[in-house]
């Protein structure tokens, strides 16, 4: 007797990989939006260093010049936050479109595992009802011979 197999066997395999390769995708979108929150961290850490600094300096005195580089690398500083927080955005966004993929892959494959499920059951009971009719067939045969 040759062995059934799943018709869609293909395709659940192709939906295991799609599955992997948004697994991935995910991982990687995951970790950058982390990359970049932690820049933004860091990048606010050293803006709030360097505003007691320039407290502390400003209570000590300070020049006009100095008082000028202040000012442009607050500036700096400022924009390159607005960008960051707009990047850490764009990747949390990105994050979360990767998740929704990955979760409607999932849904797919889950899918398909129960429909091969349910398949192997309707074969196996298939099988154990021709196992019962043939052990039926044998047992009226044997008991037609002792007759």
């Amino acid at each position: 007797m040759h062995k059934k197999t799943f018709r869609l066997d293909q395709v659940l395999n192709y939906r295991k990989e799609m599955e992997k390769v948004h697994k991935l995708e995910f991982a990687e979108a995951k970790e950058e939006l982390e990359n970049a929150s932690s820049r933004l961290k860091s990048e606010e850490d050293a803006v709030e260093r360097l505003d007691s600094e320039f407290i502390g300096r400003q209570q000590e005195g300070i020049t006009g010049l100095e008082l000028q580089m202040y000012a442009s690398f607050f500036r700096k500083k400022s924009t390159d936050i607005k960008m960051q927080r707009m990047n850490v955005g764009l990747l949390n966004h990105e994050a979360s479109r990767k998740h929704e993929t990955l979760v409607d892959a999932s849904k797919k494959k889950r899918m398909l595992e129960s429909l091969e499920k349910k398949s192997s059951l309707v074969r196996q009971r298939e099988i154990a009802e021709k196992e019962k009719a043939l052990m039926e067939e044998i047992a009226i045969r044997g008991k037609g011979l002792k007759l």
